[in-house]
């Protein structure tokens, strides 16, 4: 997946769906919820699990798509 295409759905501050290669899927409820490393490599999620906080580190190439609310999946 590339970044720009995460960016864009990011800067609409809206919740949003990260799909993986492996199935996983990680809801965002905003912005603040989701960072890139330095290189923009890897997606970090903060997310919840069996009222949890965990955190993911996502390697791009391995995300298949991104759900922003209310729309289609974007590919990349």
């Amino acid at each position: 997946m590339n970044a720009t295409i995460i960016e864009k759905v990011i800067e609409t501050n809206g919740p949003f769906r990260i799909k993986t290669v492996a199935g996983d899927v990680y809801e965002v409820p905003h912005r603040d919820f989701v960072a890139f490393t330095a290189k923009k490599t890897t997606l970090v999620v903060n997310f919840e699990c069996k009222e949890k906080e965990e955190i993911a580190w996502i390697p791009l190439l391995t995300i298949t798509s991104v759900e922003a609310a209310n729309t289609q999946a974007v590919a990349g």
